[in-house]
């Protein structure tokens, strides 16, 4: 880039001497002007665009006429140019605010690509005001995610530098969401190098590849098209249950349902005791569905007599308010 406008620079320069060159030569010439008088004339034909000298003679007026379409000609070059400076520079500043910004997030996460899956991704994090930054080679991919009040940053998440740029030191979790699986391939590898203890959530496109990338460091591997495949299913033969989990797990469903992870801390109430017919019947509005031990094991449908462990992830369903309520007792 920097070369690119080297050579713009020498070339509008270039121009410049040969007009005024031409205009101090053809003045002497045609008008009889010393070359003084032939140079003043030039540069305030130049700048003025009009002749204020009075040339009579054919050869002059054509040089008056040729030298006067040319500059009008670099000075619209000229003004382009200018606009694009300005435009690179809002760009650069716009740039540096988003980096700004980034340098600041902590236990955020990485969306890698905004394709159809990783743009989707990225919405309902948005939507669920989960922090996360976006990467993605494609500067028009990068600009429709910042007019959605993403954050998104220009950069090839398969490159080491910039997932470090993105934070991954100081990121909570990563979603792998590129087209190619050997791709997302090479950024699990890269992120599960960078930062032991991330979330992975890696995209794959063949089934045959859910376990490579698991062995490189995905905690989870998505398959779109075979998770779609079994919803559309499920729309055929199910469609009541369906349109349940689908208003349960959309934020734009007309009911106040959410679905929500907790997880046990040392020194939460239900550490140690049993959880209880309070959660485990949602006689507090909200009710645990499931719990996944420390140990592993799952639970479903718990019967309120299961002792709760720190570490535990309690699956809770309800409304907001009521999570509050559950959150309130669980943490």
């Amino acid at each position: 880039m920097d070369s690119q406008k080297h050579i713009r620079v020498w070339w509008l320069l270039a121009v410049v001497v040969l007009l005024f060159g031409a205009g101090t030569v053809g003045f002497n010439v045609f008008a009889g002007l010393s070359y003084l008088d032939a140079s003043y004339e030039t540069v305030i034909l130049l700048l003025t665009h009009f002749d204020h000298h009075g040339f009579s003679d054919v050869g002059s007026r054509t040089l008056v006429i040729i030298m006067i379409l040319s500059s009008f000609g670099l000075v619209a070059y000229l003004l382009k140019w200018f606009a694009e400076y300005m435009m690179g520079l809002s760009d650069n500043v716009r740039r540096r605010r988003v980096k700004v910004k980034v340098d600041k997030l902590k236990n955020h996460y990485i969306v890698c690509g905004l394709g159809r899956v990783g743009y989707q991704v990225a919405r309902e994090m948005h939507n669920e005001g989960v922090a996360f930054v976006a990467l993605d080679r494609d500067p028009a991919k990068v600009e429709e995610a910042l007019s959605a009040g993403f954050l998104a940053m220009t950069l090839d998440s398969s490159d080491e530098e910039a997932l470090k740029a993105a934070g991954i030191d100081r990121a909570a979790g990563l979603v792998a969401g590129l087209g190619e699986d050997s791709l997302n391939l090479f950024i699990v590898l890269a992120a599960r190098s960078l930062n032991p203890n991330l979330l992975i959530v890696a995209r794959a496109n063949r089934s045959e590849n859910e376990v490579k990338l698991k062995r490189a460091g995905a905690n989870r591997v998505a398959l779109p098209y075979q998770i779609g495949g079994y919803h559309m299913a499920s729309m055929a033969l199910r469609p009541n249950v369906v349109d349940y989990m689908d208003i349960v797990s959309s934020r734009n469903g007309t009911a106040d349902l959410e679905v929500e992870e907790m997880v046990v801390n040392e020194t939460s109430p239900l550490s140690g005791h049993r959880l209880g017919k309070m959660l485990a019947e949602g006689e507090i509005g909200a009710t645990v569905i499931a719990i996944n031990g420390a140990d592993g094991t799952s639970r479903v449908r718990p019967t309120g007599k299961e002792i709760i462990y720190p570490g535990d992830r309690l699956i809770i369903l309800g409304s907001k308010r009521d999570l509050t309520a559950a959150s309130a007792m669980i943490r």
